[in-house]
């Protein structure tokens, strides 16, 4: 196996094949919240954050080629939301008292 970028964790390649999202630890950030996400274009090694500021700890999935679902504590366990893969928009709420994405494609 080879590294091909430190400081990459939960990976999640694209539908397309052609990008990850992961988790990242950022330096400078509470250690209580270090996380954010993150998209690489596998063809540049280009990396791009996504538009969602909140410290994201768990697996992130592609819900289609351009966005990606990830979950947050929420009132009732998690709530699922959505963001651009392009480090575009905003966060979008998907739904409330949830576990977890999952894909089923």
């Amino acid at each position: 196996m080879t590294t091909l970028r430190p400081n990459l964790e939960c990976p999640s390649l694209s539908p397309d094949g052609t990008r990850l999202v992961f988790q990242k630890r950022v330096p400078g950030l509470s250690p209580d919240a270090p996380w954010r996400l993150y998209a690489l274009d596998l063809a540049t090694m280009r990396e791009t954050a996504l538009a969602e500021p909140r410290s994201i700890d768990d697996q992130a999935v592609w819900s289609d080629d351009r966005t990606v679902a990830y979950s947050l504590p929420g009132d009732f366990g998690a709530d699922l939301y959505t963001v651009p893969a392009d480090g575009t928009g905003s966060p979008h709420p998907l739904t409330k008292a949830a576990l977890a994405p999952a894909s089923t494609g």
